[in-house]
């Protein structure tokens, strides 16, 4: 049944309106992530304008989620490599799930957006890694975090070796738009 349409343009929704939203979240994960991802390119993109309407901000998809980044961003010559994670406003998951191998890249990094439920209006971000062309800090020593629904014989979900938690409280933030494209591309003054 896709019933439960918002019954207000208040935002005001009732328990069972919030449960259909969080379960289409996590039933189409892929496309909602997609469509923040496409705001956030529109936010950053408009924003890059309003400081320079002669710079653009370079986008680039990765084909195969197999690196750890879902996006790449350039400005000038500054270069991100992007994980992008999402998660409803009411809801700050504890901790990112990050590839080793990624977090070594130069200019790897982690951006949560967080979201409405109502309409994915994008809020807040915060921000994991360092700065522009360089790797983030090292997070060899976090902890390894169980696959999801994956099991061994025993019933024992496995550790997923080549992945890190990373705490949320480690993250920059919470930040506006402006702030994220600050920290993602600071501006340098040349002489």
């Amino acid at each position: 049944s896709r019933a439960a349409p918002v019954t207000s343009t208040l935002c005001i929704m009732t328990p069972t309106e919030r449960d259909h939203r969080i379960k289409a979240l996590a039933e189409r994960s892929s496309y909602i992530e997609n469509v923040l991802c496409h705001a956030l390119v529109a936010d950053l993109s408009s924003l890059v304008w309003k400081r320079d309407p002669f710079a653009a901000l370079q986008v680039f998809n990765s084909e195969v989620d197999d690196s750890g980044f879902d996006i790449v961003l350039g400005l000038g010559t500054q270069i991100r490599y992007v994980q992008l994670k999402q998660a409803h406003e009411d809801k700050t998951p504890p901790h990112c799930s990050v590839r080793l191998s990624f977090s070594n890249l130069p200019g790897s990094c982690v951006v949560l957006m967080s979201h409405t439920l109502t309409d994915l209006r994008l809020t807040k971000f915060r921000f994991f890694g360092g700065a522009p062309n360089e790797p983030m800090s090292n997070i060899e020593a976090m902890r390894q975090p169980k696959a999801p629904g994956r099991r061994n014989a025993a019933g024992e979900r496995k550790v997923r070796t080549n992945y890190r938690e990373v705490p949320v409280r480690q993250f920059q933030g919470p930040l506006s738009a402006t702030e994220l494209l600050d920290v993602l591309f600071p501006v340098t003054h040349d002489a």
